[in-house]
């Protein structure tokens, strides 16, 4: 299985790479920066330095404590495979990855050496070496694309752009890249579990394959019968008592806690459930003795985690598997009572089994 990829797209100050930076960093605390721009050959360009001066900054001294590192590449970012494992990756951007691919094939160099003064009258035979020279880039790119996303333990964000968008390009090989940005935007979104478009700094989640398939209402509803079904079958079980004790689990919707309490007992000789002295201890009715421990909690994790982890008394008691896991599932149903209750008001009824 290749590696998680997000596809960040949308058109120039749309809020692109200001997001992808915040998704990287909800996913890691030490993300990594691969910029296709290389600084040294974009020295002579100011406003794109200011551009990625003002980027860099932006990365730095983060409140949430994240750590940028950056990687500069071109062209081949999988060499960098080994850098990249176990680590979140923002790739920006797809679109100057694509015109150094055709820098590299000199796709622009055919045009702007042509004879021509104007750019739209260049040769027959020019149009189709730089045509031909943007194919070779844009599977370049994508074979690169391929061997980058490979390792399973990768997560990208990939930052692009919707350059077909605005006005028709007046030149052939403007439009020639247009193209190929707009087919290699849609080879990545492709390969993406998730696709967001921003507009207006505003994202728009376009494709989603990390979450799961809604159901229908019919089909949910259907499902939620059929596990209710279930529950009432085996809740109709005989459980075997432990020898020492038995929990008891309540809510209490005032102060939204779960309250369990320990009980001491015996069993006699027909089974039953009776106090140290031997009298009879029934289902119902105010002949329980009095608690051996109590704990009030939040959750059901907080609750399973008190009794199990932190009692000093539970290895003493060696309850059963089955009964801990008893415990576990009746403090899952507390908690859900509870959560019932705050959501939409409802009376947030628990029964213990």
């Amino acid at each position: 299985m290749p590696a998680t990829v997000y596809l960040v797209t949308g058109g120039c100050r749309s809020g692109k790479s200001s997001h992808a930076e915040r998704l990287c960093e909800e996913l890691s605390q030490n993300p990594i920066y691969l910029a296709t721009a290389a600084s040294a050959k974009l020295a002579g360009d100011q406003d794109f330095a200011q551009r990625i001066a003002r980027h860099q900054e932006d990365r730095k001294n983060k409140e949430n404590g994240c750590q940028w590192t950056t990687i500069e590449e071109p062209l081949r970012p999988s060499n960098h495979a080994k850098e990249f494992s176990e680590k979140v990756v923002l790739v920006d951007c797809l679109t100057l990855w694509l015109t150094n691919w055709m820098m590299e094939e000199g796709a622009f160099s055919i045009i702007a050496n042509d004879d021509a003064s104007n750019k739209n009258d260049v040769s027959s035979s020019n149009k189709e070496e730089a045509t031909a020279a943007v194919d070779r880039a844009m599977k370049n790119l994508q074979q690169e694309f391929d061997k980058l996303i490979a390792p399973y333990n990768v997560t990208f964000v990939v930052v692009t752009n919707e350059v077909g968008s605005g006005t028709h390009a007046d030149t052939h090989i403007t439009r020639k890249f247009v193209d190929a940005q707009g087919w290699c935007n849609q080879f990545v979104a492709s390969k993406a579990q998730q696709v967001i478009h921003m507009v207006c700094g505003i994202p728009h989640v376009l494709k989603n394959e990390l979450g799961k398939k809604r159901q229908s209402a019919s089909a949910t509803v259907a499902t939620l019968q059929t596990a209710q079904r279930l529950n009432r079958h085996l809740s109709t079980r005989t459980i075997p008592m432990d020898a020492k004790g038995y929990f008891l689990i309540k809510t209490d919707v005032e102060e939204s806690l779960i309250v369990a309490s320990f009980h001491s007992c015996i069993l006699n000789d027909k089974g039953e459930v009776c106090d140290l002295k031997g009298n009879k201890i029934g289902c119902h009715g105010n002949n329980r003795p009095d608690p051996m421990k109590v704990w009030k909690c939040r959750t059901a994790k907080e609750l399973t985690t008190e009794v199990f982890e932190r009692w000093e008394d539970i290895d003493e008691l060696k309850l059963s598997v089955g009964h801990a896991a008893y415990i576990g599932r009746e403090a899952q149903k507390a908690e859900n009572a509870l959560y019932h209750h705050l959501l939409d008001g409802s009376a947030g009824i628990y029964r213990q089994d």
